[in-house]
């Protein structure tokens, strides 16, 4: 007998993630005008909030476990791949290089080497020193960057809608001055094209600017969930590390498979040409598995949400119960739904892949016109299964189960155009590339302070700035994520959260009327 996500002795009692809650004293919802602040308590016996569709926690069991043992399988091919073939190529180039024309350079390193040694041991302590100060530059700007990403997420919890309006204009700024830096390089085509986006972020700013409340107040909602379970960080910082390994591990395994299968030598020419198909089935594995990694935590933050947003008790620390049990759902459970939608998305993009590669050889326009439908395509995959794994973290569904039913959630409540606004992931750009260039100046700072070269100034520079959008770009993936949950979450529940929560409630009671007084009907 299976253990059930949660147990209830009434389906009226609101429940998520194996906790049931109801309103203390048998209290009531009440209704009130968008002008005046709620009074009273809530409970989720409105008969508005009972007539819209509602998730139901499923059975703890494996759902879609056949892509789960297939995404393992396909693990195991790539580790027998890189094992079997990476030490052969590592053989063969061995053997080439042990030659006569690499021996006769050996030979004359080593011979200028003794005969300069006062040089060669001077060159050798200067390579020390720089490998010293890379490494120096790396771990402050590495802590800088965690220390200034900590203190954008209070910022914009203070700030939200100024920062909403900074970001809107950021990007009128930005269309507006590649604009005029093409026209000033000659490029008129890029000018006319990079000017019509110019006027739709006009259009755009003008049509959402009522919704900046909205927004706003969705973002400081999905930052106190996080704020309140801080530990979802280590995942997704573990994300990133598991990310850049599962990079190395992809290319020993593909780059090895390639020297063998092709027969090539060490100089990098090749005898036969790598099968289409294999190149295909590589690009799948290297995007299946960046795409599993990430809606991992996607559905952990979910998860830990929808446990602050109904059972805040158990939602509230740095190593709550709700962030560990979430993350072990989506590692078990759930992990079969994560990795048949993550392969829907991995399939578009290893074939757009393909096709850019095609359009190397021959930029013809059908192969333009192909990969501009492989864009769109891979961008709603994306955007369609971000909602389907909230109710994935939230409920336990199957992978095409969630996706119907959180579909049928919006629809109940006429939300279709409320899960189109992108005004948070804009603010959260707009801060992620303030911080990467904060930190490529603490970079240049630091390398200026210990005495490098010009050289060394720049690549400081853009190492920080790099460290700094990664570090706060993944920070800020949580609060992306958690938006999206407290969006379906309001949609479904939201007497429970004004239970919980009723300062936040309120704020966003009041600002969704403003923003969708049609749509928003409670």
């Amino acid at each position: 007998m299976t253990t059930p996500y949660y147990s209830a002795n009434e389906a009226s009692i609101p429940i998520v993630q194996g906790h049931a809650v109801s309103a203390p004293g048998g209290a009531s919802y009440q209704t009130h005008d968008p002008v005046s602040p709620p009074q009273g308590n809530y409970s989720a016996h409105s008969p508005d909030v009972n007539e819209v569709f509602h998730g139901e926690p499923q059975p703890a069991q494996y759902k879609d476990p056949i892509w789960a043992i297939l995404f393992y399988i396909h693990l195991g091919v790539m580790a027998f791949l890189a094992i079997r073939y990476a030490p052969l190529m590592a053989q063969e180039m061995a053997a080439e290089y042990v030659g006569g024309a690499y021996r006769k350079l050996s030979s004359a390193v080593v011979t200028r080497s003794l005969e300069e040694g006062s040089n060669v041991e001077g060159e050798s302590a200067e390579l020390e020193i720089d490998i010293a100060s890379l490494v120096t530059i790396i771990v402050l700007v590495g802590l800088a960057a965690l220390l200034v990403s900590s203190a954008a997420i209070g910022l914009m919890m203070a700030f939200p809608k100024p920062l909403i309006k900074m970001a809107l204009f950021f990007n009128l700024f930005l269309t507006g001055a590649m604009a005029i830096m093409s026209l000033i390089a000659g490029a008129i085509f890029p000018a006319i094209m990079i000017g019509v986006a110019f006027m739709f972020n006009v259009c755009f700013i003008r049509a959402v600017w009522s919704r900046i409340p909205f927004a706003a107040a969705n973002l400081v909602t999905a930052i106190s969930a996080v704020k309140s379970n801080m530990g979802l960080t280590f995942f997704a910082y573990n994300n990133l590390f598991v990310t850049f390994f599962w990079s190395i591990w992809w290319s020993i395994a593909f780059v090895a498979t390639s020297y063998v299968v092709s027969n090539c030598n060490a100089q990098g020419y090749c005898e036969n040409e790598m099968n289409g198909g294999l190149v295909f089935l590589f690009l799948v594995s290297f995007f299946w598995t960046a795409q599993v990694v990430k809606n991992v935590v996607h559905v952990t933050v979910a998860g830990t949400v929808g446990t602050w947003w109904l059972f805040p008790q158990e939602a509230n620390g740095c190593c709550s119960s709700a962030v560990r049990d979430s993350y072990w759902r989506s590692i078990t459970t759930s992990f079969g739904p994560i990795c048949l939608g993550s392969l829907v998305v991995a399939v578009i993009q290893a074939t757009r892949e393909i096709v850019n590669s095609m359009r190397n050889q021959d930029d013809s326009l059908l192969l333009c016109i192909a990969n501009c439908l492989l864009g769109c395509l891979e961008q709603l995959a994306e955007y369609f299964n971000k909602w389907a794994y909230i109710y994935v973290g939230l409920y336990g569904y199957g992978f095409v189960e969630a996706s119907v039913n959180v579909l049928n959630l919006f629809n109940s409540r006429g939300w279709s155009a409320i899960i189109a606004d992108t005004l948070v992931d804009t603010v959260l750009l707009m801060v992620s590339l303030s911080v990467g260039l904060l930190t490529g100046l603490i970079g240049l700072i630091v390398a200026a302070a210990m005495q490098q070269g010009g050289g060394s100034l720049v690549g400081a520079f853009f190492i920080g700035m790099l460290i700094g959008v990664v570090f706060c770009s993944t920070l800020f993936g949580l609060i992306s994520s958690g938006v999206n949950a407290v969006i379906v979450l309001f949609a479904e529940s939201p007497a429970e959260f004004a239970i919980n929560h009723p300062e936040l409630s309120w704020e966003m009671l009041k600002t969704w009327r403003e923003a969708y007084p049609t749509d928003f009907l409670y």
